[in-house]
């Protein structure tokens, strides 16, 4: 578990606060899970009943598979969905999902590398 990550999640806590509504969740328990976690430096095996459902609908989310926009953003397809224009996967890898919440801009490695070499 990317415990830098919680750190900032616990900093900018708007995160959590919509992940949370779009569930359907209290984001302020949410948010003392995350504080949890981080105490417990990222163990999971103390989560129980309702904690675990916080954890796998609400933190996780934010912490693994992260969706890759890809080198252009976020795109609309025809039906007005929006889908990632990455090509290679799809998932900002745990190495680059620190860097990609601090800056908001979520890429994988691969468009990380070439949108850094192309300036």
């Amino acid at each position: 578990m990317n415990l830098e990550v919680l750190e900032f999640l616990l900093d900018n806590e708007n995160y959590i606060e919509e992940m949370a509504k779009g569930v359907g969740v209290d984001s302020n328990a949410s948010v003392g899970i995350v504080k949890l976690l981080k105490t417990n430096g990222g163990d999971l095996s103390n989560l129980k009943g309702k904690q675990t459902f916080h954890y796998e609908k609400v933190i996780k989310p934010l912490l693994e598979g992260v969706q890759c926009e890809g080198p252009i953003g976020m795109i609309e397809d025809d039906e007005g969905n929006w889908d990632t224009s990455c090509v290679n996967g799809g998932i900002v890898d745990d190495e680059s999902l620190y860097q990609s919440y601090l800056e908001e801009d979520f890429k994988c490695q691969i468009f990380r590398y070439d949108a850094e070499n192309m300036r």
